[in-house]
Protein backbone atom coordinates (compact mmCIF):
# COMPACT_ATOMS: atom_id res chain seq x y z
CA UNK A 1 0.00 0.00 0.00
CA UNK A 2 2.75 2.45 1.22
CA UNK A 3 4.43 1.67 -2.13
CA UNK A 4 1.79 2.16 -4.39
CA UNK A 5 1.02 6.10 -2.68
CA UNK A 6 4.77 6.59 -3.21
CA UNK A 7 4.80 5.93 -6.88
CA UNK A 8 1.13 8.55 -6.98
CA UNK A 9 3.44 10.80 -4.79
CA UNK A 10 6.22 10.64 -7.45
CA UNK A 11 3.99 10.66 -10.62
CA UNK A 12 2.20 14.07 -9.18
CA UNK A 13 5.81 15.49 -8.65
CA UNK A 14 6.85 14.59 -12.40
CA UNK A 15 3.51 15.91 -13.39
CA UNK A 16 3.41 19.21 -11.71
CA UNK A 17 7.44 19.91 -13.15
CA UNK A 18 6.29 18.95 -16.77
CA UNK A 19 3.35 21.87 -15.92
CA UNK A 20 5.53 24.16 -14.80
CA UNK A 21 8.91 23.61 -16.87
CA UNK A 22 6.20 24.14 -19.82
CA UNK A 23 4.74 27.11 -18.83
CA UNK A 24 7.76 28.72 -18.34
CA UNK A 25 8.70 27.95 -22.01
CA UNK A 26 5.44 29.31 -23.34
CA UNK A 27 6.23 32.54 -21.19
CA UNK A 28 9.96 32.62 -21.94
CA UNK A 29 9.21 32.56 -25.87
CA UNK A 30 6.02 34.19 -26.43
CA UNK A 31 7.18 37.31 -24.60
CA UNK A 32 6.48 40.67 -26.93
CA UNK A 33 9.84 42.70 -27.70
CA UNK A 34 9.76 46.10 -25.69
CA UNK A 35 10.21 49.02 -27.77
CA UNK A 36 12.27 51.56 -26.30
CA UNK A 37 10.15 55.06 -26.40
CA UNK A 38 11.44 57.89 -28.43
CA UNK A 39 13.82 60.49 -26.29
CA UNK A 40 12.08 63.38 -25.21
CA UNK A 41 13.53 66.95 -26.16
CA UNK A 42 13.79 69.03 -22.60
CA UNK A 43 12.97 72.65 -23.30
CA UNK A 44 15.22 75.15 -22.02
CA UNK A 45 15.00 76.60 -18.51
CA UNK A 46 13.35 79.98 -18.28
CA UNK A 47 16.04 82.65 -17.03
CA UNK A 48 15.29 83.87 -13.86
CA UNK A 49 13.22 87.29 -13.66
CA UNK A 50 14.41 89.97 -11.44
CA UNK A 51 12.57 89.72 -8.18
CA UNK A 52 14.88 86.14 -8.11
CA UNK A 53 17.45 87.33 -8.31
CA UNK A 54 16.70 90.07 -5.57
CA UNK A 55 15.77 87.15 -3.67
CA UNK A 56 18.89 85.70 -4.33
CA UNK A 57 21.22 88.68 -3.44
CA UNK A 58 19.45 88.96 -0.35
CA UNK A 59 19.78 85.54 0.31
CA UNK A 60 23.65 85.77 -0.02
CA UNK A 61 23.94 88.90 2.37
CA UNK A 62 22.36 86.84 5.03
CA UNK A 63 24.49 83.83 4.80
CA UNK A 64 27.41 85.77 4.55
CA UNK A 65 26.61 87.59 7.55
CA UNK A 66 26.04 84.19 9.65
CA UNK A 67 29.09 82.35 8.08
CA UNK A 68 30.69 80.76 11.50
CA UNK A 69 33.77 80.34 8.89
CA UNK A 70 35.30 83.80 8.42
CA UNK A 71 38.35 84.94 6.06
CA UNK A 72 38.79 87.63 8.73
CA UNK A 73 39.33 85.27 11.78
CA UNK A 74 37.02 87.41 14.11
CA UNK A 75 34.22 86.42 15.49
CA UNK A 76 30.49 87.16 14.28
CA UNK A 77 28.63 90.08 15.64
CA UNK A 78 25.66 87.26 15.73
CA UNK A 79 26.29 83.83 17.20
CA UNK A 80 25.02 80.78 15.15
CA UNK A 81 22.02 78.75 16.15
CA UNK A 82 21.41 76.24 13.73
CA UNK A 83 17.95 75.85 16.22
CA UNK A 84 17.06 79.23 15.11
CA UNK A 85 16.57 78.25 11.31
CA UNK A 86 13.78 79.96 9.29
CA UNK A 87 12.85 82.16 12.12
CA UNK A 88 12.69 86.33 11.19
CA UNK A 89 15.57 88.48 12.55
CA UNK A 90 18.60 88.27 14.18
CA UNK A 91 19.56 86.69 17.59
CA UNK A 92 22.36 88.87 19.07
CA UNK A 93 25.27 87.07 21.14
CA UNK A 94 24.42 86.07 24.52
CA UNK A 95 26.90 83.74 25.08
CA UNK A 96 28.87 84.31 28.41
CA UNK A 97 33.21 84.63 27.24
CA UNK A 98 34.90 80.97 27.86
CA UNK A 99 36.97 81.56 31.49
CA UNK A 100 40.70 82.42 30.57
CA UNK A 101 41.92 80.08 33.41
CA UNK A 102 41.28 76.44 33.44
CA UNK A 103 40.21 75.66 36.70
CA UNK A 104 42.47 72.26 38.02
CA UNK A 105 40.34 69.65 38.86
CA UNK A 106 41.22 66.57 41.09
CA UNK A 107 39.85 63.31 41.47
CA UNK A 108 39.51 62.69 45.01
CA UNK A 109 36.86 59.51 45.24
CA UNK A 110 34.80 57.16 43.05
CA UNK A 111 31.65 56.42 44.95
CA UNK A 112 28.71 54.01 44.72
CA UNK A 113 28.13 51.28 41.74
CA UNK A 114 26.58 51.92 38.50
CA UNK A 115 25.36 54.56 37.84
CA UNK A 116 28.23 56.03 39.58
CA UNK A 117 29.26 59.58 41.31
CA UNK A 118 32.26 61.01 42.02
CA UNK A 119 33.73 64.07 44.39
CA UNK A 120 35.96 66.71 42.23
CA UNK A 121 37.86 69.08 43.44
CA UNK A 122 38.56 72.31 41.64
CA UNK A 123 35.24 73.02 40.04
CA UNK A 124 34.45 76.61 40.12
CA UNK A 125 32.29 78.02 42.22
CA UNK A 126 31.48 75.00 44.17
CA UNK A 127 32.96 74.07 47.45
CA UNK A 128 35.74 71.49 47.61
CA UNK A 129 34.42 68.06 47.64
CA UNK A 130 31.71 68.54 45.37
CA UNK A 131 29.89 65.36 44.63
CA UNK A 132 29.09 65.14 40.63
CA UNK A 133 27.60 62.42 38.37
CA UNK A 134 27.39 61.90 34.47
CA UNK A 135 25.55 64.77 32.91
CA UNK A 136 26.41 67.37 35.92
CA UNK A 137 26.72 70.82 34.96
CA UNK A 138 28.47 73.41 36.41
CA UNK A 139 28.47 77.16 35.00
CA UNK A 140 30.92 76.23 31.61
CA UNK A 141 31.95 72.94 32.77
CA UNK A 142 29.94 69.47 31.82
CA UNK A 143 30.33 65.72 33.41
CA UNK A 144 30.00 63.75 30.44
CA UNK A 145 30.86 60.47 32.00
CA UNK A 146 31.91 59.04 35.51
CA UNK A 147 32.86 55.26 35.08
CA UNK A 148 34.62 53.48 38.21
CA UNK A 149 38.37 54.50 37.62
CA UNK A 150 37.58 57.59 36.09
CA UNK A 151 35.69 61.09 34.88
CA UNK A 152 35.39 62.59 31.96
CA UNK A 153 34.91 66.60 32.39
CA UNK A 154 34.05 68.34 29.12
CA UNK A 155 35.09 72.53 29.00
CA UNK A 156 34.45 75.34 26.60
CA UNK A 157 37.46 74.73 24.76
CA UNK A 158 39.44 70.96 26.22
CA UNK A 159 38.39 68.06 27.97
CA UNK A 160 39.90 66.34 31.17
CA UNK A 161 40.15 62.77 31.96
CA UNK A 162 40.33 62.63 35.83
CA UNK A 163 41.95 59.39 37.01
CA UNK A 164 43.64 58.40 40.07
CA UNK A 165 47.34 59.04 40.41
CA UNK A 166 49.37 55.40 40.40
CA UNK A 167 52.04 54.79 42.62
CA UNK A 168 55.38 53.08 41.37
Amino acid sequence: MKSSLRWVGWLAYVVMLAVCVTMAQERWYGAAIRVSPPSVAVPPIATADDSASVWLSDADDVIASSDPFRVARVPAAVAFRPDAEGTAGVVARSMPAAPTVRPTLTLKAIVGGPPWQAIVDGIPGQTSGTVVRAGAVFDHLVVRDVTRDSVVVEGPDTSWVLAFRRRP
